[in-house]
């Protein structure tokens, strides 16, 4: 197959939106309203009454976060393509000990399969070779443990998508005619 071949690329991010956002709001507070500080009750007090007088410096402390969550966070892209009978997903990822919240990243390439290969019956349906590939990403987020992997774009288009004759595309010209069943069976 050749490598120019890949249907789909997964975002990994670092954490998921909830927890981001979650850490971004006690950030925003915890700057706004420092515990311990005297002025703190009062200055919640003010902007519980008055919300726009806390407007200009939430967005402020919202951007020195890091902004928003989408696209921000992805410290890494799983590339998925068929290989012959199987489903594989190259791993790609900021190449760091530690990950920590940035704007300055470099993704490099980390490995050629991030969880094992899972094979794909020749008679596989269009739904089925869905379900295998949504596994392998289950497989995938088991590799990964704390990084939050959105396949939600891919579970929106996945049901009306041909699998089957996007699997049979890849398979090279050579490959046994037993396979080249009509790719629109279903």
């Amino acid at each position: 197959m050749p490598a120019d071949r890949y249907f789909y690329d997964v975002a990994v991010y670092r954490l998921s939106q909830e927890e981001y956002y979650s850490d971004q709001d006690q950030y925003i507070d915890s700057v706004l309203y420092p515990a311990g500080d005297p002025i703190s009750d009062k200055l919640r007090e003010m902007h519980r009454k008055d919300p726009s007088s806390a407007v200009t410096m939430r967005d402020h402390l919202w951007r020195s976060y890091g902004g928003a969550w989408i696209f921000n966070e992805i410290i890494g892209y799983i590339r998925l393509h068929f290989l012959g009978s199987q489903i594989r997903g190259e791993y790609f990822s900021v190449n760091k000990k530690r990950l920590v919240r940035t704007r300055r990243k470099l993704i490099e390439y980390q490995t050629w399969k991030l969880a094992p290969e899972i094979d794909i019956p020749t008679d596989a349906t269009s739904q089925k070779i869905f379900e295998i590939i949504l596994e392998y990403l289950e497989q995938c987020r088991n590799e990964l443990p704390r990084r939050y992997i959105d396949s939600d774009l891919l579970k929106t288009i996945g049901p009306y998508t041909n699998w089957r004759a996007l699997w049979l595309d890849s398979l090279p010209r050579s490959q046994p005619s037993n396979l080249a069943v009509s790719p629109t069976t279903e």
